[in-house]
């Protein structure tokens, strides 16, 4: 599924409606240029799991940052780390997937320890605007995408 965002503020209502599939355990990886909107489609879903949008910032130099909302809000950004060892170091395999919602930011750079199943965001800057592209990994996210789709359709 592709999309195109016209201004920041789609990107951020993108990610409210993704926040509002959102259960325990969801993973979602986002993927996309520096200033893509990476951190800006992460406020939308932080803010409909009942995180305040100003709680959320980019945690390049914390590595993890944890939100409290109706769920925990892990939110990670691998941008800085070189190695895969790193991940150990920060106790990835303890939060990713696990109670809560997670959000990895810059995904790609460590997929092979990413669980079997997550929703990958592909973001793109485009024109004045951005694509995004929404990729289920497995069967569970596949049923997740569709429930996004019927948000979506409701909300117009």
């Amino acid at each position: 599924m592709e999309i195109y965002l016209k201004d920041s503020l789609a990107t951020e209502n993108l990610g409210k409606l993704i926040g509002r599939a959102c259960a325990d355990g969801d993973v979602i990886c986002l993927s996309g240029h520096l200033g893509a909107g990476k951190t800006l489609m992460t406020k939308g879903i932080a803010s409909a799991l009942g995180v305040a949008a100003e709680d959320v910032n980019s945690p390049t130099f914390a590595i993890m940052n944890i939100y409290q909302g109706r769920t925990e809000v892990r939110h990670f950004d691998l941008y800085r780390l070189n190695r895969e060892e790193e991940l150990d170091d920060i106790g990835f395999d303890e939060y990713a997937g696990g109670e809560g919602v997670t959000i990895i930011e810059w995904a790609e750079l460590f997929r092979e320890r990413l669980p079997e199943e997550y929703l990958q965001i592909n973001i793109y800057i485009e024109d004045e605007g951005r694509r995004a592209e929404i990729l289920p990994k497995g069967e569970a996210y596949e049923k997740f995408l569709a429930e996004v789709k019927n948000f979506a359709d409701l909300s117009h």
